[in-house]
């Protein structure tokens, strides 16, 4: 059995216009919000990943950075480089490519 004092009081608290009022607002303002839990929550997200891709990017400018500064002092590095990533070759010299199947 229903107690129907209890379901009373609720249905007298949801006639009042100033709660109901409040309880719309309040969804509007969490909920439906450009500034909402679901917008805030999403941000911050895209942000947390932003900062990470900053951290890594800035790791591999640092890197770049080092490569660069040997291969300016160092003619020995220029050519290992271009060795390793443009197959370049002295004359006296045949490269030979083996592609490995993953």
């Amino acid at each position: 059995m229903v107690d129907k004092k209890k379901w009373s009081f609720v249905v007298k608290w949801l006639k009042n216009k100033y709660v109901l009022c409040t309880a719309v607002f309040l969804v509007f303002f969490f909920i439906l919000d450009d500034n909402g839990l679901f917008t805030t929550y999403s941000l911050r997200q895209n942000n947390r990943m932003l900062k990470k891709q900053k951290m890594e990017l800035e790791e591999s400018i640092l890197q770049d950075s080092l490569n660069c500064a040997k291969m300016t002092s160092n003619l020995e590095e220029i050519e290992r480089f271009g060795r390793e990533n443009y197959f370049m070759k002295r004359d006296n010299e045949e490269i030979f490519i083996v592609k490995r199947d993953k």
